[in-house]
């Protein structure tokens, strides 16, 4: 146990404890989380490219329905759908020119479109193969297309596309044209544009990037020459068509690929970028390699370290111990030589000077011992002048009743009793009903200086009256109201005591209706409050001394506030609300601590 405690065998507990068990946790438990990371940044940076290259293909659509809208609703198409042979073949190549080859846009290179009416004629743009358009017209698609008024269908590399002589990849946009009068259909559209459109937008993105439909056949594919194919199923992306867009992790025939995604909203396809999940961590692979290498290493050079420090720490501290022990042995009356490293012979200085320290602690605690004994003995001796005092004021006041002078006599019984409560049993919280008995005497001193200029009035419920107050809290507020509010002013002064419950405070107003004080003066005092220091005016002493004692019996949520205005000042007292039963309990805890 003894070797265990050494700190020697401490040290190197504590290294291999926080510094190389964290070391080999981190890279598990940080090393997958900071891949996950890598795998949404990229997916963030690829999201963004992706967005360009989905809006660019959505105006491409757009701009094929717009055309194809532009073609359908042309009054000489509409009405050679509805009477084909009422047109020569020159009148319908010369339409087919107009209708047709004039279409301007910067979205596609090369459109296909072709008309079919409903009496198995066509019109095309482009050379169409009567064997291919037999075939095309019979199919149960088409049939179904035809039931449909203004219907739309996207196509690409479909055998529907191939109509054409060239057969060429071709998108497709088909579309029934209805007459609005009769909502029947007069025939379809067939408007395309080659699949090469689509590739030169996404040929701009790494990786491989594919259009893929519903039903997870590939509408078009940025593959470039050299790159490895990447055969992809409709299960191996299923989860694309859980979202809009986002990421995921496709795995096939060992392979790993980051498939980004986003959805094109004009046809509901998706558009994908895959790219190998080796190609892009490949660096972070071999970087988390020489990591490992570089941490091993400074591991075994650092334990090394540490015992060798350990080692040099540990042969000075013993020693120290060991002269610590027989200095103890002579109650700290002698020292230690300097002897060691600057450290350890700093710590044996700090230790000879902590001796001497505590040998003059020892002596002044002594000398303390016999000077409060002897400060007990004078303090006991001290409490007779009051009591004398005391005695001495019944006396004359019951002098006084017997010579018929009352007057003097509620002077002397007032005056007396106010010396009794400061005399008191030494408490410092009494219950409110004590606090108002001493107000009692002290207004009843004050009314026989000034008459009926001075009147008091009490709004108090019963029950408050056995709430926690503190002694002599109330008398130097009801002072300041007389000298500085009322007795400049001309007429009768009025003060009025109130207390109210609010929740679980009691809330105390002093309020007179003086001349007030001026809002800076305010400002000055309730910052001073506010604060807890500062120099206070001579008028606020006496309220700060109040505040202040209010505050270290209750906290800061506790104390003083003052507001005043023209012909009223209100001092507000804030004090928990608890009967005078728990606050005794309280000062004789305090007492106790004390």
């Amino acid at each position: 146990m003894q070797r265990w405690n050494s700190i020697h065998n401490q040290i190197l507990f504590f290294i291999l404890l926080f510094l190389i068990i964290p070391l080999f946790i981190s890279a598990f438990w940080i090393d997958k989380p900071l891949e996950r990371v890598i795998e949404n940044k990229i997916g963030n940076a690829t999201s963004e490219a992706l967005y360009q290259i989905d809006f660019n293909i959505e105006l491409l659509l757009q701009d094929m329905l717009k055309s194809a809208v532009d073609i359908s609703t042309n009054p000489n198409i509409t009405s050679l759908l509805k009477q084909p042979n009422s047109v020569t073949y020159y009148e319908k190549l010369r339409l087919a020119d107009n209708a047709m080859n004039k279409l301007y846009s910067s979205y596609f290179s090369e459109s296909y479109v072709t008309l079919l009416d409903m009496h198995g004629n066509w019109l095309s743009n482009k050379i169409v193969q009567q064997d291919l358009y037999d075939e095309y017209i019979q199919s149960d698609w088409y049939k179904e297309m035809l039931k449909e008024p203004f219907g739309i269908s996207w196509m690409a590399n479909d055998s529907r596309n191939y109509i054409y002589y060239d057969r060429s990849q071709l998108v497709t946009l088909i579309k029934t044209i209805t007459d609005v009068q009769t909502n029947q259909n007069i025939g379809i559209e067939l408007f395309s544009v080659s699949e090469s459109d689509f590739r030169k937008y996404m040929s701009k993105l790494d990786g491989n990037v594919m259009i893929m439909d519903q039903h997870g056949k590939i509408i078009s594919s940025s593959m470039k020459e050299g790159m490895d194919p990447i055969e992809v199923l409709p299960e191996d992306v299923s989860k694309i068509w859980d979202s809009s867009k986002g990421q995921l992790i496709v795995e096939k025939n060992h392979q790993k690929w980051i498939a980004s995604f986003d959805t094109i909203g004009l046809t509901g396809w998706k558009l994908i970028q895959f790219i190998p999940y080796d190609t892009v961590f490949k660096e972070i692979f071999d970087l988390r390699r020489t990591n490992m290498i570089t941490v091993g290493i400074i591991v075994i050079v650092f334990m090394l370290l540490a015992f060798s420090i350990s080692y040099r720490v540990s042969k000075p501290v013993k020693l120290l111990n060991k002269r610590m022990k027989e200095i103890e042995k002579n109650d700290f009356n002698s020292s230690l030589a300097l002897s060691g490293p600057n450290e350890i012979a700093t710590l044996i200085d700090t230790y000879n000077h902590m001796a001497r320290q505590i040998r003059d602690l020892l002596q002044r605690l002594k000398d303390e011992y016999f000077q409060k004994e002897e400060m007990r003995f004078r303090a006991l001796q001290a409490q007779i002048n009051p009591h004398f005092i005391l005695n001495t004021l019944n006396n004359i006041k019951w002098m006084a009743y017997i010579r018929n002078d009352r007057e003097v006599g509620e002077m002397l019984s007032s005056l007396g009793s106010m010396m009794e409560a400061s005399i008191g049993r030494g408490e410092t919280l009494i219950s409110l009903k004590e606090e108002m008995d001493y107000v009692q005497h002290y207004i009843t001193l004050m009314k026989l200086r000034y008459n009926d200029k001075l009147s008091v009035e009490f709004h108090i419920p019963e029950p408050l009256m056995k709430q926690e107050a503190i002694k002599f809290m109330l008398q130097p507020i009801i002072e300041n109201s007389i000298h500085h509010g009322i007795e400049p002013m001309e007429g009768r002064g009025v003060i009025t005591i109130k207390a109210v419950a609010d929740q679980d405070q009691m809330i105390l107003t002093v309020t007179d209706n003086g001349t007030g004080i001026h809002p800076d003066k305010i400002d000055e005092i309730n910052q001073c409050l506010l604060q807890g220091h500062g120099h206070a005016a001579s008028q606020s002493i006496g309220i700060m001394n109040v505040h202040e004692r209010i505050r270290l019996q209750y906290g800061e949520g506790y104390g003083l506030h003052i507001q005043s205005k023209a012909n009223e000042t209100t001092v507000e007292f804030k004090l928990p609300l608890k009967t005078i039963e728990e606050g005794n309990a309280y000062a004789s805890e305090s007492t106790a601590r004390r």
